[in-house]
């Protein structure tokens, strides 16, 4: 049975970041299947344990990629920082892309859903190699406290949104 529907919104929206390595299909191509596979578990292995020190969660692996949820979004973008600088750079592992949305989800048992997880997966789609993409939801959430951080805003528009969506680049 499924378990109870929670749907959270207003102040307090989760933050949800999806970070993928970049060009993992060459390399499981390159490196073959095994070493491939020991590739992105490790991957995953350190983006939890990052996770976990920042007090966020990891939710889910999808091969080459991770969904995680923070409740702070000041910390969900100090993993992407954390992400791009100390793995993405790693010389065992590939270069990452991040992207990081804010807003009302809907949960059910450890998982979430709803177009918020969706603008934070299409935004890591569209960031570069190691680059993190902020929107403006978890900007305006982090209001003057990361602000800083986030460098050349523009407008980008997402596979399945309707409305470009505002982002920043993390310096």
């Amino acid at each position: 049975m499924f378990a109870r529907l929670r749907r959270r919104q207003g102040k307090g929206d989760p933050t949800f970041l999806f970070v993928d390595l970049v060009g993992f299909t060459t390399a499981t191509e390159r490196l073959g299947d095994e070493a491939a596979a020991d590739l992105a578990r490790e991957f995953r292995r350190t983006m939890c344990a990052l996770s976990c020190r920042l007090d966020a969660r990891q939710v889910k692996s999808m091969g080459d990629g991770v969904m995680i949820w923070a409740r702070d979004p000041a910390a969900a973008i100090q993993i992407a920082s954390r992400a791009v600088e100390e793995v993405g750079t790693r010389e065992d592992l590939l270069p990452i892309r991040v992207g990081v949305h804010t807003g009302p989800a809907v949960r059910r048992g450890r998982d979430w859903f709803g177009t918020s997880v969706n603008v934070a997966a299409r935004l890591s789609a569209q960031a570069e190699p190691n680059q993190a993409l902020i929107s403006a939801a978890t900007h305006a959430a982090v209001g003057a406290r990361t602000s800083r951080a986030l460098a050349d805003r523009s407008e980008i528009t997402l596979r399945g949104v309707a409305d470009p969506v505002s982002v920043w680049r993390l310096a």
